[in-house]
């Protein structure tokens, strides 16, 4: 039987459990963006809340489903900043990464990049 997980610990209550050679702790890392992160969420936080705004005050299909989409793009372009900055810090700056993984990291962002549009 394969260990996929190593460290476990009691979190808010629940048991939290993360892969060999993560630390459930480590996503500090996306501290040094945060106010550019923030700014994205809270943009689309507005969205949202205009979507909202439009539903209760009979607004044209039509532009409700554009605004809809305009939500979907801004919530994948968030979603791919934290997936790129994530494999950036875990994968592609280890030290002890190896060439290949380093490589096989820059595919997957560019996977995740196709997927994400």
């Amino acid at each position: 039987m394969v260990e996929l997980y190593n460290e476990s610990i009691l979190l808010n209550s629940q048991l939290a459990y993360t892969l060999p050679g993560y630390s459930i702790f480590l996503m500090g890392h996306l501290s040094k963006d945060n106010k550019k992160l923030i700014a994205r969420v809270r943009r689309l936080k507005g969205q949202l809340e205009g979507v909202e705004r439009m539903l209760t005050s009979d607004t044209d299909c039509y532009e409700i489903l554009q605004n809809v989409a305009a939500c979907r793009g801004a919530f994948n372009a968030l979603t791919r900043q934290l997936i790129h900055e994530h494999i950036e810090h875990h994968l592609i700056e280890e030290p002890t990464a190896s060439d290949a993984t380093r490589t096989a990291s820059k595919e997957m962002q560019a996977i995740i990049d196709s997927f994400l549009k």
